[in-house]
Formats: structure tokens, sequence, C-alpha cells
């Protein structure tokens, strides 16, 4: 039978010393880009949100979640305005999205985009552009709007085609029916001048 050891006292663990926000970097991200690397631009805030109206440049969302930042200033009864220039024809209304956004000085407002960067043609191959011996992690840009499950929105040549297909289908049809109907006209016409001609032809025989 082994005899029973008393254990000792448990030690407090002494709590740990209250972070400073303001000794924090405010550049600082979950993945630090070191030196000579590109970093993408910081995001004002990332929230999710349904679009419930848009105009020719902008989105209104009716905020649901807010996942970093802040969006204080910005709101206004639980909605927030996000420019997006011409991109967002791509966007659709009663549609949840996740919005990263950036503080755009000159504005006054939100800005995001739905396109990421275009990549240059050859990358960083053509004249030595960018060359360095610094492994660079690719970061994402996060001024960017996304699907709910982190997939791009739709943005490509053929996307306004899709949306207007019965327009686009009303655009073609329309010019062959009317050429039709003008085919249709003609050959009418044809046959009722050369009708009259024979019934005359035949008038002035019998009257010869």
């Amino acid at each position: 039978m082994v005899a029973s050891v008393a254990l000792p006292e448990p030690v407090p663990v002494p709590p740990l010393q209250p972070i400073d926000p303001a000794a924090l970097p405010s550049s600082a991200r979950l993945v630090p880009a070191p030196a000579g690397c590109a970093t993408p631009p910081k995001e004002q805030a990332v929230f999710i949100g349904r679009v419930v109206a848009v105009d020719t440049a902008t989105a209104r969302f009716d905020v649901e979640q807010v996942r970093s930042g802040s969006i204080e200033g910005f709101t206004a009864d639980g909605h927030i305005d996000v420019r997006y220039g011409d991109e967002v024809r791509f966007l659709d209304l009663g549609t949840t999205y996740i919005v990263g956004t950036a503080a755009n000085a000159e504005l006054r407002a939100l800005t995001s985009s739905v396109r990421g960067p275009a990549p240059l043609f050859g990358g960083n191959e053509i004249a030595g552009v960018g060359r360095s011996d610094v492994q660079c992690p690719a970061l994402e840009d996060p001024i960017r709007t996304l699907l709910l499950d982190g997939t791009s929105v739709e943005s490509g040549v053929v996307t306004p085609l899709k949306e207007a297909k019965g327009d686009v289908a009303r655009a073609v049809l329309e010019p062959i029916g009317v050429a039709f109907v003008v085919l249709v006209a003609l050959v009418a016409v044809k046959h009722l001048v050369w009708a009259l001609g024979r019934s005359l032809r035949d008038l002035g025989n019998q009257r010869s």
C-alpha cells in the first residue's frame, strides 16, 4: 500500500502586465513584411454588411458585424456608405459581403474595391524590376470586397452582359426581325408590281 503524500498548496499565477495600446505600432500585422518588401495599405475596418442601396459610385450597407478596425464616425442608423466608383455595378442589392475598407481623406469617406490589383505583365522578371534576395510573403490586399465564403465577387467582362441578357437578346433579335419584315415587304411589292404589269399587258392584248 502506497502512503498518501500531501500535495503543496498551489501558488497563484501573478497577473500579466496590461498592454498599453499606445505602445503598439499602428502598422502591426499578423504577418509582418520583411524590410524591402511591399506591404498592402492599412485597412480602416473590415465588416460584414448587406447591400441596401446603390448609386453610380456608392453602395450603402446594413452593418451586421465588424470583424476588425473601427467604423466610428462613418455610420448612421446602422448604415455605412462605401465608395467603389464604377465597380459598384458588380454588387447586388440584398447580398451580404465581407467588406474591407480604407479611409479616404479627400473624399472623407470609406472606399473599397471589387477587383484585385492587376499583376504586371511578366511580373518582376522584366528588366530586374524588384529583384531582391529577400523572400517576400504573399500578402492579400485588405481593401477588397468579397463574398461571404471568401471568394472574389464576379467582375469579369461578361458580368454586365449576364445581368442584362434580356436587353442583349433584344438588341440582337430586333434588327433581325426588322430586316425580315422589310424583306417580306419587298417581296410582296415585287409580286404586286409583277401582277399589276401582267394585268395591264393582258388588258392591252384584249383591246387589240
